[in-house]
Protein backbone atom coordinates (compact mmCIF):
# COMPACT_ATOMS: atom_id res chain seq x y z
CA UNK A 1 0.00 0.00 0.00
CA UNK A 2 2.79 2.38 0.92
CA UNK A 3 4.60 1.79 -2.36
CA UNK A 4 1.44 2.27 -4.40
CA UNK A 5 0.57 5.52 -2.67
CA UNK A 6 4.06 6.93 -2.91
CA UNK A 7 3.83 6.51 -6.69
CA UNK A 8 0.94 8.98 -6.78
CA UNK A 9 2.02 12.49 -7.73
CA UNK A 10 1.37 14.68 -4.70
CA UNK A 11 1.67 12.07 -1.96
CA UNK A 12 4.46 13.25 0.31
CA UNK A 13 4.58 10.65 3.07
CA UNK A 14 2.82 7.39 3.99
CA UNK A 15 3.04 5.64 7.33
CA UNK A 16 1.07 2.40 7.59
CA UNK A 17 0.74 0.59 10.92
CA UNK A 18 -0.56 -2.88 10.15
CA UNK A 19 -1.14 -3.83 13.78
CA UNK A 20 -3.47 -0.88 14.48
CA UNK A 21 -4.97 -0.87 10.95
CA UNK A 22 -4.22 2.84 10.63
CA UNK A 23 -2.41 4.83 8.02
CA UNK A 24 -1.19 8.42 8.02
CA UNK A 25 -0.81 10.10 4.67
CA UNK A 26 0.59 13.54 3.95
CA UNK A 27 -0.31 14.91 0.51
CA UNK A 28 -0.55 18.08 -1.50
CA UNK A 29 -4.23 18.91 -2.12
CA UNK A 30 -3.35 20.81 -5.29
CA UNK A 31 -1.80 17.73 -6.94
CA UNK A 32 -3.87 14.79 -5.61
CA UNK A 33 -7.30 14.45 -4.05
CA UNK A 34 -8.18 12.29 -1.06
CA UNK A 35 -10.56 10.32 -3.28
CA UNK A 36 -7.61 9.37 -5.54
CA UNK A 37 -5.67 8.13 -2.55
CA UNK A 38 -8.61 6.07 -1.28
CA UNK A 39 -9.17 4.66 -4.78
CA UNK A 40 -5.51 3.63 -5.02
CA UNK A 41 -5.77 1.82 -1.67
CA UNK A 42 -8.93 0.10 -2.88
CA UNK A 43 -7.15 -0.99 -6.08
CA UNK A 44 -4.58 -2.82 -3.95
CA UNK A 45 -7.38 -4.94 -2.48
CA UNK A 46 -7.84 -3.15 0.82
CA UNK A 47 -10.38 -0.61 1.99
CA UNK A 48 -9.68 2.77 3.53
CA UNK A 49 -11.71 5.65 4.90
CA UNK A 50 -10.97 8.71 6.99
CA UNK A 51 -10.68 7.69 10.63
CA UNK A 52 -13.91 7.67 12.62
CA UNK A 53 -13.53 6.06 16.05
CA UNK A 54 -17.15 4.95 16.29
CA UNK A 55 -17.21 3.42 12.79
CA UNK A 56 -13.84 1.79 13.40
CA UNK A 57 -15.08 0.15 16.60
CA UNK A 58 -18.31 -1.04 14.97
CA UNK A 59 -16.36 -2.58 12.10
CA UNK A 60 -13.90 -4.18 14.52
CA UNK A 61 -16.76 -5.73 16.52
CA UNK A 62 -18.35 -7.08 13.35
CA UNK A 63 -15.03 -8.61 12.26
CA UNK A 64 -14.44 -10.14 15.70
CA UNK A 65 -17.88 -11.71 15.70
CA UNK A 66 -17.40 -13.12 12.21
CA UNK A 67 -13.93 -14.42 13.15
CA UNK A 68 -15.36 -16.14 16.20
CA UNK A 69 -18.11 -17.78 14.11
CA UNK A 70 -15.54 -18.96 11.53
CA UNK A 71 -13.40 -20.33 14.36
CA UNK A 72 -16.40 -22.14 15.89
CA UNK A 73 -17.35 -23.69 12.53
CA UNK A 74 -13.74 -24.78 12.01
CA UNK A 75 -13.61 -26.24 15.53
CA UNK A 76 -16.81 -28.18 15.10
CA UNK A 77 -15.76 -29.30 11.63
CA UNK A 78 -12.40 -30.42 12.99
CA UNK A 79 -13.97 -32.43 15.81
CA UNK A 80 -16.48 -34.09 13.50
CA UNK A 81 -13.83 -34.84 10.88
CA UNK A 82 -11.62 -36.36 13.57
CA UNK A 83 -14.55 -38.53 14.65
CA UNK A 84 -14.36 -40.18 11.22
CA UNK A 85 -10.55 -40.21 11.08
CA UNK A 86 -9.69 -41.71 14.47
CA UNK A 87 -10.88 -45.24 13.61
CA UNK A 88 -8.69 -45.18 10.50
CA UNK A 89 -5.68 -44.36 12.66
CA UNK A 90 -6.43 -46.85 15.41
CA UNK A 91 -7.47 -49.90 13.41
CA UNK A 92 -5.56 -51.29 10.45
CA UNK A 93 -8.05 -53.99 9.51
CA UNK A 94 -11.16 -51.96 8.67
CA UNK A 95 -13.11 -53.49 5.82
CA UNK A 96 -12.89 -51.44 2.60
CA UNK A 97 -16.58 -50.51 2.45
CA UNK A 98 -16.50 -49.16 6.03
CA UNK A 99 -13.21 -47.37 5.42
CA UNK A 100 -14.73 -45.67 2.38
CA UNK A 101 -17.76 -44.69 4.47
CA UNK A 102 -15.47 -43.11 7.08
CA UNK A 103 -13.59 -41.18 4.39
CA UNK A 104 -16.81 -39.94 2.76
CA UNK A 105 -18.07 -38.83 6.17
CA UNK A 106 -14.83 -36.94 6.77
CA UNK A 107 -15.25 -35.25 3.38
CA UNK A 108 -18.74 -34.07 4.30
CA UNK A 109 -17.53 -32.72 7.64
CA UNK A 110 -14.61 -30.79 6.15
CA UNK A 111 -16.73 -28.99 3.53
CA UNK A 112 -17.97 -26.19 5.88
CA UNK A 113 -14.38 -25.63 6.97
CA UNK A 114 -13.21 -25.44 3.35
CA UNK A 115 -15.99 -23.25 2.02
CA UNK A 116 -16.69 -21.01 5.02
CA UNK A 117 -13.95 -21.00 7.65
CA UNK A 118 -11.00 -20.88 5.26
CA UNK A 119 -12.46 -18.08 3.10
CA UNK A 120 -10.32 -15.31 4.71
CA UNK A 121 -7.18 -17.14 3.55
CA UNK A 122 -8.52 -17.44 0.00
CA UNK A 123 -9.52 -13.77 -0.13
CA UNK A 124 -6.17 -12.57 1.14
CA UNK A 125 -4.35 -14.79 -1.35
CA UNK A 126 -6.49 -13.54 -4.21
CA UNK A 127 -5.90 -9.93 -3.14
CA UNK A 128 -2.15 -10.53 -2.99
CA UNK A 129 -2.06 -12.26 -6.37
CA UNK A 130 -4.06 -9.45 -7.99
CA UNK A 131 -1.46 -6.97 -6.76
CA UNK A 132 1.32 -9.31 -7.97
CA UNK A 133 2.62 -10.13 -4.51
CA UNK A 134 2.88 -13.23 -2.38
CA UNK A 135 1.74 -12.74 1.20
CA UNK A 136 1.54 -14.91 4.29
CA UNK A 137 -1.77 -16.39 3.23
CA UNK A 138 -0.54 -17.66 -0.13
CA UNK A 139 1.33 -20.70 1.24
CA UNK A 140 -1.54 -21.32 3.67
CA UNK A 141 -4.05 -21.38 0.81
CA UNK A 142 -1.78 -23.59 -1.28
CA UNK A 143 -1.43 -26.01 1.64
CA UNK A 144 -5.16 -26.12 2.36
CA UNK A 145 -6.18 -26.61 -1.26
CA UNK A 146 -3.42 -29.11 -2.01
CA UNK A 147 -4.23 -31.29 1.00
CA UNK A 148 -7.95 -31.12 0.30
CA UNK A 149 -7.76 -31.93 -3.40
CA UNK A 150 -5.09 -34.61 -2.90
CA UNK A 151 -7.33 -36.25 -0.29
CA UNK A 152 -10.33 -35.93 -2.58
CA UNK A 153 -8.33 -37.49 -5.43
CA UNK A 154 -7.26 -40.37 -3.15
CA UNK A 155 -10.86 -40.88 -2.03
CA UNK A 156 -12.23 -40.93 -5.58
CA UNK A 157 -9.49 -43.32 -6.71
CA UNK A 158 -10.01 -45.68 -3.73
CA UNK A 159 -6.54 -45.07 -2.28
CA UNK A 160 -6.99 -45.74 1.42
CA UNK A 161 -3.79 -44.19 2.76
CA UNK A 162 -3.95 -40.69 1.26
CA UNK A 163 -7.06 -39.17 2.82
CA UNK A 164 -6.25 -36.38 5.29
CA UNK A 165 -9.39 -34.27 5.58
CA UNK A 166 -8.82 -34.18 9.32
CA UNK A 167 -5.47 -32.48 8.82
CA UNK A 168 -7.07 -29.84 6.61
CA UNK A 169 -9.73 -29.00 9.18
CA UNK A 170 -7.21 -29.00 12.03
CA UNK A 171 -4.82 -26.73 10.09
CA UNK A 172 -7.56 -24.19 9.39
CA UNK A 173 -8.80 -24.32 12.99
CA UNK A 174 -5.34 -23.77 14.47
CA UNK A 175 -4.56 -20.89 12.10
CA UNK A 176 -7.88 -19.18 12.77
CA UNK A 177 -7.39 -19.72 16.50
CA UNK A 178 -3.97 -18.11 16.31
CA UNK A 179 -5.35 -15.15 14.39
CA UNK A 180 -8.19 -14.73 16.84
CA UNK A 181 -5.79 -14.70 19.79
CA UNK A 182 -3.54 -12.28 17.92
CA UNK A 183 -6.52 -9.97 17.42
CA UNK A 184 -7.28 -10.04 21.14
CA UNK A 185 -3.66 -9.22 21.97
CA UNK A 186 -3.62 -6.42 19.38
CA UNK A 187 -6.77 -4.86 20.86
CA UNK A 188 -5.34 -4.98 24.36
CA UNK A 189 -2.06 -3.48 23.19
Amino acid sequence: IEQQLLRLDGVLRVDLNYSTHRMRVAWDNDRVALSDILLRVQNTGYTAAPYDAQKFEQQAQKERKQSLIRLAVAGLGMMQTMMFAIPTYLYNDIEPQYLALLHWGALLMVLPVMFYSAVPFYRATWRDLKSRRVGMDTPVTIGILTAFFASLWALLNHIDHGVYFDSVSMFVFLLLGGRYLEGIARRKA
